[in-house]
């Protein structure tokens, strides 16, 4: 059994209505690992619960995480329904063990962990119990390797393995202590997420106000009309909801071309330079959004935020109004370069659309409303 190497608290993937924030330590204990194919009763459990392990072997969220950013993620399922974005890819055995639970009376823990090598593929669980209605325990990664002469190549590896708990009252929280192949340890509950916010890169917008503010946008086309914009002062800047305003979304502006800390280095563009800006789903469910050419491109004049495109003729901006999920860890990727074709290559209406007049040093800003205008800004020098 590992020991502890405690240093760091992280959080995973569930339903938050199914879970709690986990205080605990690992102690020694069975391992619980079950039959020999890693599926079958374990001896894992404490008094008054009966335990079976299955052993899914690969990572089923992709994985959709970084072991630099945590030891693991877990979930725990009390319904049939419970997170089937992730389990939609599993294999027969896996969706046998999940067929095979009566969830009246039985929950399943579902836990992800890494080790530094390619024999680091089975999770161990031990000193489970139910406490005040919360499943508490420890989650180990462990080694197919039982001898001295098996070889085992060194490769970052990602493991998945299932725990089914019964008991008279079955817990709706979970609380684990997973410890990774390097011995570093996290209180897991699968709250928050498989993709912590902090961890995401690039920045939401630049601090303070902008250097210059031009007049009102004027295209000298008499024809020209502007793109009609959906969203005023009034944005989520960097975290917003979906369009049916459940939280989980975020929102950063990446510049390739740095890969600092400084925001204001990050947020500062000139002519011809490439970026993007990147949609994330921090939370434990599908989202749902709308079309991803919703969006809008504008800069702040003295006449407030305006959209920067337009066209001969408006009614052709049109849109459908379809309904796009977003999975878990999922990014959405919309590409820039910092020029009038830039703006318009590649996106919605591109034959239709063009930037008018051209574009001017100042504050510019992305803002999509295929979700709950949703914002990043950054700052143009021309």
């Amino acid at each position: 059994m590992k020991r502890l190497g405690r240093r760091k608290t992280l959080y995973g993937i569930g339903a938050a209505a199914t879970t709690a924030l986990l205080s605990g330590c690992v102690g020694d204990g069975d391992t619980g690992l079950g039959d020999d194919d890693g599926t079958g009763d374990g001896d894992a459990g404490g008094e008054g619960i009966e335990t079976a392990v299955h052993q899914v072997g690969r990572a089923l969220s992709g994985p959709a995480w970084r072991r630099s950013d945590r030891v693991g993620v877990c979930l725990l399922v009390t319904d049939p329904s419970d997170a089937g974005w992730l389990f939609a890819e599993a294999d027969a055995e896996t969706e046998s063990f999940l067929e095979e639970t009566e969830f009246e009376e039985s929950v399943v823990a579902y836990v992800e962990s890494v080790g530094p090598t390619t024999c680091d593929s089975l999770i161990e669980f031990a000193d489970l119990a139910v406490e005040d209605g919360t499943l508490v325990g420890d989650a180990t990664v462990a080694s197919t390797a039982d001898g001295e002469d098996v070889a085992c190549g060194e490769a970052v590896t990602y493991s998945g393995a299932m725990v089914r708990v019964t008991a008279a009252s079955p817990p709706d929280r979970l609380r684990l202590a997973v410890t990774d192949g390097w011995d570093e340890t996290a209180e897991l509950t699968g709250e928050g997420g498989i993709r912590d916010p902090e961890s995401l890169d690039g920045f939401v917008r630049p601090d303070g106000d902008p250097a210059s503010v031009p007049a009102a946008l004027d295209c000298p086309d008499d024809e020209f009309e502007r793109h009609y914009s959906s969203a005023g002062d009034d944005v989520n800047w960097g975290s917003a909801g979906s369009v049916d305003d459940e939280d989980g979304l975020e929102m950063r502006l990446v510049n390739p071309a740095y890969d600092g800390d400084d925001p204001v280095e990050a947020l500062r563009l000139e002519r011809g330079d490439e970026f993007r800006v990147e949609m994330t789903n921090v939370s434990s469910r599908d989202i749902g959004v709308g079309n991803h050419g919703k969006y809008n491109l504008e800069a702040y004049t003295e006449e407030g935020w305006t959209e920067v495109r337009g066209g001969e003729d408006a009614s052709r901006f049109a849109y459908t109004d379809e309904l796009v999920s977003t999975r878990p860890a999922e990014t959405v990727e919309w590409s820039f370069t910092m020029t009038e074709e830039g703006l318009v290559e590649g996106g919605p209406h591109e034959d239709h659309l063009r930037v008018c007049p051209d574009l001017e040093p100042g504050r510019y800003r992305f803002v999509f409303w295929g979700a709950d205008d949703l914002a990043v800004a950054f700052d143009y020098v021309g």
